[in-house]
């Protein structure tokens, strides 16, 4: 992978391989900062695909960042190979819930907490609130 961009202290590289690839991107985000001394700001965009790397001249040149990177980049596609992808995403993920799943639990906690006649007008007033009819 080739330079994109270089300016004294700053570069950016471009991989199509990044794009929509989350967990790659920050593997690479954590391990690039962390291998070198010279490095002072990584930013991995898994929507463009694109690496910014802010770096002291001085402490670290730019070739050898270069090849740093490159050899993150094949690491990161290794382990996808290996299956790891599915472990991280499994271990990351979130649970969203729609719309109708959150008024049919609170329809439930309201029908276990709330006196008799309030536990049918309260949902009906919460729901009415949340989608915006009044």
């Amino acid at each position: 992978m080739a330079p994109l961009s270089i300016l004294p202290g700053r570069i950016r590289f471009e991989s199509k391989y990044l794009i929509g690839k989350l967990h790659i991107c920050r593997y690479m985000q954590e391990h690039i900062v962390s291998c070198s001394n010279g490095i002072i700001e990584v930013a991995v965009n898994h929507r463009t695909g694109r690496i910014l790397v802010k770096f002291d001249e001085n402490r670290i040149d730019r070739q050898a960042l270069t090849q740093h990177i490159n050899h993150i980049v094949k690491e990161g596609e290794e382990k996808v190979a290996g299956g790891w992808l599915v472990s991280a995403e499994k271990k990351n993920s979130k649970i969203f819930f729609t719309n109708t799943t959150k008024h049919a639990l609170m329809d439930v906690v309201a029908q276990m907490i709330l006196p008799k006649p309030l536990n049918v007008l309260v949902p009906v007033a919460l729901n009415a609130v949340m989608t915006g009819r009044n």
